[in-house]
């Protein structure tokens, strides 16, 4: 049991209303079903019932001793067409079936440089063995400071919002009235610019100036994935190819996940005749974005047909048409199936006016905000893994649990600066209020004996609920981690659901739900006095090299309509705090978003925490910023 709560405070006239945060865990978690290594994603050419031939991949650390943290391993053909993908933990990856001939091998894994490795898959020999040793990445080789794009103040927000809807009705001159407003109170507001760019390549057809408002935007956040995307692909409508082909990678830095990304890629790639390419990205398109990357097949069936693919160019266009997606792209798509199936000459193919069209694309988002108040839950946005990856529940468990326990004992107490954005929001997410504070923060994480814990948190000394924004107090937030805590884990039913690419490295991705027959011991919520569990379900990304939490989501399970509480979004990230003296790592909450509709309120609210400071160590010796490290 915890022995004190955290609470969410909101005083009205009417009411009073109470939010409390606890934090605990128990047990280890039956083991999901182990998907098969080397998944297979190529084509039959090289993967067949027909071949007996075997490729056994290990991945050794820098000692020549077997990799103790998780890798990626794709498989190519000599000409670059991936095959197959496997992950690996310290013994191997293992890939069947394959023909005689010439391959290479890449392996990623966190912390280590990319390692690309040559090998040939000998006829006389069963089972070819290559090993890969891996390469400690430098420190700090690709820095990356945390971003957040300002909240605007609630008149100029509601100007931003005028511009957005103006645009969307093709008013163009209400769109520019309404955002020469946002940038005169707010002239380098990377969403405001970003949507300017868009205003004057719609109205002017005017895309030089539209690339200067987006390159302006990312001078102020470089993170901004829609104005990199938009860029990109403005850059391929002009015939800048490498300069497209940049852009694409640069998102798929910032979210490797991107579906838009691998399509900008893909597309830029086919440009420049690097085919195989073409193909890899395009196939990720279409994996990751369903039917909104639909028109990625253009591209990708170029592509394969250039490469005397042609079946699987057809199968291709025939998905895409079958899909009866967009009928502009799809007669286009139809015109280059014809051209296919007369078996036209491949170099024609490439060189046809299909590839000048960039019909391929999706255009660029026009609002770069929420649209609505609250993002959408973990279960109503799948996130993607890597293909291939098998994933030990019970393992992960034990080994994040297990950093958590050493955490009361290497620190009792810290202090940081944190600063909160305060916004209180009508239903598409408008500043109706806003404030800004900054607090002294303490935070004390003590086990005071075995089985429970104790959290408590102080904001300039106090627990007063009062210095809080609407007296509404968001507490509780380096508590929520202890999810994974060995006393919480058997409250909530978990599923690792693989290995996905989050920041610089990879994590594995759990889901999480509170059990239906467990009351919540995370968190309460509080009601004129009564008490009431709040059961939450998130998403948490646990870090494949040392089973630090890097991100958590959390929403609650269902709306409490006795409580009040009808909508709860919580996104945290967590990252390495340098202790300097001792060279000490600590990971601990950086930044956090929380989302809260309750009885009349609608709660946007930002924390940032910096300038740590340990006390258990040694009082008085200060904690570096977060460590900066590679842009995801």
């Amino acid at each position: 049991m915890i022995t004190r709560t955290c609470k969410y405070t909101i005083f009205t006239k009417l009411t009073r209303v109470s939010l409390s945060f606890s934090t605990l865990v128990i047990g280890t978690l039956a083991q999901t079903p182990t998907p098969e290594m080397g998944g297979r994603l190529g084509q039959s050419t090289f993967v067949s019932a027909n071949f007996i031939l075997n490729l056994d991949v290990q991945v050794l650390g820098p000692d020549g001793a077997p990799l103790k943290s998780a890798a990626v391993v794709t498989l190519y053909a000599s000409s670059g067409l991936p095959i197959s993908t496997a992950t690996t933990k310290g013994t191997r990856a293992l890939f069947t079936q394959l023909a005689p001939g010439q391959y290479y091998i890449e392996v990623e894994a966190s912390g280590f440089w990319k390692t690309r490795e040559d090998t040939i898959i000998d006829p006389s020999v069963g089972d070819n063995v290559v090993n890969v040793s891996m390469v400690p990445a430098a420190a700090g080789s690709a820095p990356i400071i945390y971003y957040h794009t300002p909240l605007l103040a609630p008149e100029v927000q509601k100007e931003l919002d005028k511009g957005i809807a103006a645009l969307k009705a093709n008013r163009l001159d209400a769109a520019q009235k309404a955002l020469k407003l946002v940038l005169k109170k707010s002239p380098n507001h990377p969403a405001a610019l970003y949507v300017m760019g868009l205003a004057a390549e719609k109205k002017k057809g005017n895309p030089q100036e539209a690339r200067q408002y987006w390159e302006k935007a990312l001078s102020f956040d470089p993170t901004q994935q829609v104005a990199v995307y938009a860029l990109g692909q403005s850059n391929l409508l002009k015939g800048n190819y490498t300069e497209a082909d940049e852009l694409g990678r640069q998102l798929l830095q910032l979210n490797p996940n991107s579906w838009k990304a691998h399509s900008l890629v893909a597309s830029a790639a086919f440009r420049l005749g690097k085919y195989a390419e073409a193909v890899s990205h395009a196939e990720r398109a279409w994996e990751l974005g369903g039917e909104g990357a639909g028109s990625i097949s253009i591209v990708l069936a170029q592509a394969l047909a250039v490469q005397d693919r042609r079946a699987e160019a057809v199968e291709a266009l025939k998905r895409y048409l079958a899909a009866k997606l967009d009928q502009s792209h799809a007669e286009t798509a139809r015109k280059l199936l014809g051209q296919i199936e007369s078996k036209a000459d491949r170099f024609a193919i490439a060189g046809s006016d299909f590839e000048k069209a960039a019909s391929d694309l999706a255009p660029p988002d026009i609002s770069p905000v929420v649209e609505h108040w609250v993002p959408p839950n973990v279960d109503d946005t799948p996130a993607p893994v890597e293909p291939g990856a098998s994933c030990d529940l019970n393992d992960v468990l034990e080994k994040a649990g297990h950093e958590l326990q050493l955490l009361p004992y290497t620190l009792d107490r810290f202090s940081a600066d944190e600063t909160i954005e305060h916004q209180s929001v009508n239903e598409r997410g408008v500043a109706l209020r806003a404030s800004k504070v900054t607090f002294a923060y303490v935070v004390s994480i003590r086990e005071t004996r075995y089985g429970f814990l104790n959290v408590e948190e102080y904001r300039n000394g106090t627990e007063d609920p009062n210095v809080f924004p609407d007296h509404l107090a968001t507490k509780g937030l380096p508590s929520q981690v202890f999810l994974f805590h060995p006393y919480y884990q058997n409250d909530f039913e978990m599923q690792c659901e693989g290995l996905a690419r989050q920041g610089p490295g990879f994590a594995w991705q759990i889901h999480f739900q509170q059990k239906r027959d467990v009351a919540s011991r995370m968190q309460v919520h509080y009601l004129n006095g009564k008490r009431f569990p709040v059961p939450l379900k998130g998403r948490a990304w646990i870090d494949a090299t040392n089973y630090e939490v890097v991100r958590l989501q959390t929403d609650i399970r269902e709306p409490l309509k006795e409580a009040g509480l009808y909508a709860q979004h919580t996104d945290i990230e967590y990252g390495p705090v340098r202790f300097q003296k001792n060279s000490l790592d600590l990971w601990l909450p950086i930044r956090a978003e929380i989302y809260m509709q309750t009885k009349g309120h609608r709660i946007h609210r930002r924390h940032d925490f910096n300038k740590y400071l340990l006390f258990s160590i040694e009082h008085n010796e200060t904690i570096s910023n977060p460590k900066e490290h590679p842009k995801p």
